[in-house]
């Protein structure tokens, strides 16, 4: 019975929360399309971004240690726009929930939103460990772009195996995001998913991390400084937060913890609680 009552608890407290993240995110929506595209006398520059999040609904992309790569793929993109929009940037992304997502979508709907620099966020296999960024034969833009995240990530302790790019049999670039899309773009391959580098990507809080990075590598190469830290609370300081404000017991947070995202969606709703 007080399983069955916790996770009844869990079950309206993540109803509760979702409604709030998301009127949040409208309430942040709204009021930063004001401020972006109006100030007082003069005209403001808006840099724009696209976000690919790869794979996603009936394509589970790599599997691994228990995670599909569609999932960290969507954690890690929704972390950097988060961090993007923060500094001013208007974000657009190929897809916010899992749903089917092919790359001649992400292209179609990146250039339609035409942004200065594209980002398609992957998760690699094939039993390797570390960070490598694809981008186009030319080099050019798409080239800085990817240096500059390479060094963010190599910051924060994942090693890199560089910078690569590939040709098709034309002697064209070989992936459809950075061939076809209007602006420079690179692929993002954040670890492996099939080895021990899955540990590094194994948590929200870790995934949070390497959309810190990549956000950082993109802003230099805007040209936009970064804001510095945002302070984070782990998961377990928001149980505990939330158990001594809410007063909910040991089970009800277990459940809650259980649902997908559910360790993110708890700091969240913690942060809102302090």
């Amino acid at each position: 019975m007080k399983k069955a009552m916790s996770l009844l608890t869990a079950t309206a407290m993540a109803a509760v929360l979702t409604g709030f993240i998301l009127s949040q995110r409208a309430a942040f929506v709204n009021s930063f399309d004001r401020a972006a595209f109006l100030l007082p006398g003069k005209e403001r520059y808006v840099s724009k971004v696209f976000i690919g999040v790869g794979h996603g609904g009936s394509d589970a992309g790599a599997v691994g240690n228990g995670l599909k790569e569609k999932e960290v793929n969507l954690s890690i993109a929704l972390h950097l726009r988060e961090e993007l929009q923060r500094h001013g940037v208007t974000v657009g992304i190929s897809r916010t929930v899992d749903e089917d997502d092919p790359t001649s979508e992400e292209v179609k709907e990146c250039n339609a939103f035409a942004p200065e620099y594209a980002v398609d966020i992957h998760t690699n296999a094939g039993g390797g460990e570390g960070f490598e960024a694809y981008h186009t034969l030319s080099g050019g833009k798409g080239k800085v772009l990817a240096q500059n995240i390479e060094a963010e990530v190599i910051k924060i302790g994942q090693k890199s195996r560089g910078l690569k790019t590939r040709a098709n049999s034309a002697g064209k670039d070989y992936f459809g995001f950075i061939r076809q899309t209007i602006c420079p773009a690179v692929i993002l391959e954040c670890a492996f998913i099939d080895s021990v580098d899955a540990q590094k990507i194994n948590t929200e809080e870790k995934r949070r991390t390497f959309a810190a990075a990549y956000s950082k590598g993109i802003l230099k190469t805007l040209g936009i400084a970064y804001k510095g830290e945002v302070q984070t609370m782990t998961t377990d300081e928001a149980k505990k937060i939330i158990m001594d404000k809410a007063g909910l017991d040991a089970y009800t947070i277990q459940f809650l913890g259980a649902y997908k995202y559910g360790e993110d969606l708890m700091v969240k709703l913690a942060k809102a609680m302090r």
